[in-house]
């Protein structure tokens, strides 16, 4: 690898003195990505010709001209608008055409504030579901162990980072989407506020729990990538002291089924390290917990049809079978179970604003980010087969930050997770800092082998998919018409899928109270 800095921090330090030029970075870059990127599917699509230029433009202007990211050579997730190149949401079904020549306003900040685009990063279909073997965008694969899962859904930006291709990129988040790759892949992502960052120019999935933030090494890092999305600096220089933090834990969750002994042991002794750093460690009911996550799945799937059912219909073949089998199960939300969560969203997030604020309150709440390390790709799960531990914060647009807090006994990235008020990044990203400052595993960088080659994917398909009719509570007439009703005629093997997944929706829509 040809990247000298450890961190995104280090390296806009020394672009901005005149130590280090920005063509300099942004050819280390394009070069680590020729080696490694047949490998790992980071990249979409990469800009070299426009990095290049952007680079020199940056490496002439003045010392006073240079902003933060002064040439700093960052990547995007290819479901926002740059000039270089078309969005696809890595969909063959998109319309190239869309916001064609235009930059999404966050990524016009990042350049405003200098920083150089390398590319667009790899990324689930519209942000939802696994990537479908049948389809010719490249394979995100996890760095730390190329036959294990990236994270979704800004999975090239996590393996990017992790293995040092370059050290900063700007992803989405709707139940995870930033989190859970950095999670997977060892690096740091931030969710911010929903509504903080403009989400023009960015496809949308669940426009009402849609959120951008930024992913890099550091917590540190994360926030001068905030600072440049925001344009209003927020936090105070010299170390971060968080003496006094109250740090909230619903201890309870440790107990879940699927949380490993050594993401539980690991998240243990980060909150030992909050401890000593002058935490106050105190437990924190979170009885909100399943009842977020099913307004989020309701929400999300719900939302996900409406904004693209009508393309869906048109070519159905044309999408991956990950995310076509989960949009079109929101199709089958009834009306009055989405307006149903919504009511349930306001109303949770009212009492949990609530409890935050009286006497058993919390400054932050700590859990796990996600409760094992990086399944392999032949391992699959059914949607919602693993603990989402990401989701509960979409619904209630809260912000959260994903940290490095360990590693499984073969290696594999382990990661803490900060929520809290709407509007606190600076509270978190202060606690990151902190953390980070006397621990050292965000500076691990994975180190794949090029000339490793990973087993296809599993094709979901060749195996025998279940009968539609195996399905509890859904007669196969009753969901072929209720598809049909919104345009929709799948075959069997999506229709079991399909079915499976909308029956798990009602049941859990139907839970929270109105």
């Amino acid at each position: 690898m040809q990247q000298p800095f450890a961190t995104l921090t280090e390296a806009a330090c020394a672009l901005r003195s005149g130590a280090v030029g920005s063509r300099e970075l942004v050819a280390a870059a394009l070069a680590d990505a020729d080696a490694l990127d047949p490998l790992l599917g980071v990249y979409v699509t990469r800009f070299p010709e426009q990095a290049l230029a952007a680079a020199r433009a940056a490496d002439s202007r003045p010392a006073a001209e240079r902003g933060p990211l002064h040439g700093l050579p960052l990547a995007v997730k290819d479901n926002l608008a740059t000039v270089e190149g078309p969005a696809t949401a890595q969909s063959p079904a998109h319309d190239p055409h869309w916001w064609r020549g235009l930059d999404a306003p966050a990524v016009a900040r990042l350049r405003r504030a200098g920083a150089v685009v390398l590319g667009k990063t790899t990324m689930a279909e519209y942000a939802m579901g696994r990537p479908d073997p049948a389809h010719p965008f490249p394979v995100p694969r996890n760095p730390w162990d190329p036959e294990r899962w990236t994270g979704g859904s800004s999975t090239g930006n996590g393996a990017g980072i992790a293995s040092g291709l370059f050290l900063g990129a700007l992803g989405s988040d709707t139940s995870g989407s930033v989190r859970l790759p950095a999670a997977l892949c060892g690096t740091t992502g931030l969710k911010t506020t929903f509504g903080l960052l403009p989400t023009d120019g960015c496809l949308p999935l669940s426009p009402s729990q849609d959120v951008l933030g930024p992913m890099a090494v550091s917590a540190g890092d994360c926030g001068l990538l905030l600072d440049a999305l925001t344009g209003q600096p927020g936090r105070a220089p010299g170390p971060a002291d968080i003496r006094g933090l109250r740090v909230g834990v619903p201890y309870g969750l440790l107990d879940a089924p699927g949380v490993t002994g050594p993401c539980r042991a690991a998240f243990l002794d980060a909150l030992r390290n909050l401890r000593e750093l002058g935490c106050e460690i105190r437990e924190f009911e979170l009885p909100e917990f399943g009842e977020l996550l099913a307004v989020n799945a309701v929400t999300m799937l719900a939302e996900a049809f409406s904004e693209h059912g009508e393309r869906l219909a048109a070519d159905w073949d044309g999408h991956g079978r990950g995310f076509r089998r989960l949009a079109a199960a929101g199709g089958l939300v009834p009306a009055h179970l989405y307006l149903r969560a919504q009511r349930t969203r306001e109303r949770l997030t009212a009492a949990l604003l609530e409890r935050l604020d009286g006497p058993a309150g919390a400054d932050v709440i700590a859990t796990p980010t996600w409760p094992a390390p990086a399944r392999p790709y032949a391992r699959e799960t059914a949607p919602g087969d693993e603990l989402n531990l990401t989701a509960v914060w979409n619904p209630t647009g809260f912000p959260a930050l994903a940290l490095p807090m360990g590693a499984d006994p073969a290696g594999l990235p382990l990661s803490l997770q900060l929520a809290g008020r709407p509007r606190s990044e600076h509270t978190l990203l202060r606690a990151g800092e902190a953390f980070q400052s006397v621990t050292t595993w965000h500076l691990r960088r994975a180190a794949p082998d090029p000339r490793h080659r990973p087993a296809p994917l599993r094709d979901p398909d060749r195996e025998e998919p279940a009968p539609a009719s195996s399905i509890p509570g859904h007669a196969p007439a009753g969901i072929e018409e209720a598809l049909a009703a919104v345009g929709i005629t799948p075959g069997p093997a999506d229709l079991a899928v399909v079915g499976a997944v909308a029956r798990g929706l009602l049941a859990a829509g139907r839970r929270p109270a109105a």
